[in-house]
């Protein structure tokens, strides 16, 4: 019997990959209507109904095993991509700072000429002078700081901790846990 069911499985999967292949939605739509068969047959499974359920749950498994070497090599190119973004990061880096240099010293070069206008048969070069401001937030007070917020030239930012709100409120029940607190669950699949 196992021999006889093995065989039509291997020649059911040689025809699937000959014929199209399903989709992993078409494999549970035949689970759908494989339970519409079992609740006409009044819950009884004969022969036909267990041969299919066989087929049905070899296909899903395939399919399955498929999805997880898809998304293996999924992974393999994120990483691959991860470390050519890495190294074309750096690349593009030197030469950010490459072209920063060069602005720097042509920068001395007018210094050193004291010049602040040069003209060349291809460009217009010209000393600009650029403001970058900063606070030292050591040195403002707390009444210097509330002025800036009464201005509204400063922003209080309210940053809840989730981590140390979920230690805190993890073991309270859901009625007696505040309605600000969302909890969202989503299932996920653990590959072994």
């Amino acid at each position: 019997m196992y021999n006889k069911i093995y065989i039509k499985q291997l020649l059911y999967r040689r025809k699937i990959k000959l014929n199209n292949k399903k989709t992993l939605n078409d494999i549970l739509e035949d689970f759908q209507k494989i339970e519409m068969k079992i609740i006409e047959n009044q819950g009884e499974i004969n022969d036909t109904l267990e041969n299919m359920l066989q087929l049905n749950d070899c296909e899903l498994k395939e399919k399955l095993d498929g999805y997880e070497d898809f998304i293996k090599y999924l992974d393999g190119q994120i990483e691959y991509l991860k470390k050519m973004e890495s190294h074309y990061n750096k690349r593009r880096k030197v030469l950010e700072n490459s072209i920063v240099k060069c602005r720097e010293s042509m920068v001395r070069a007018f210094d050193l000429t004291d010049s602040s206008k040069i003209k060349t048969f291809n460009y217009n070069f010209s000393i600009c002078e650029s403001e970058s401001w900063k606070l030292d937030e050591n040195v403002l007070s707390e009444e210097d700081k509330k002025q800036l917020l009464d201005k509204g030239l400063a922003k209080s930012v309210f940053k809840p901790s989730l981590a140390d709100i979920k230690s805190d409120y993890k073991d309270m029940s859901d009625e007696d846990r505040p309605d600000w607190i969302v909890i969202e669950k989503k299932k996920y699949i653990r590959v072994s």
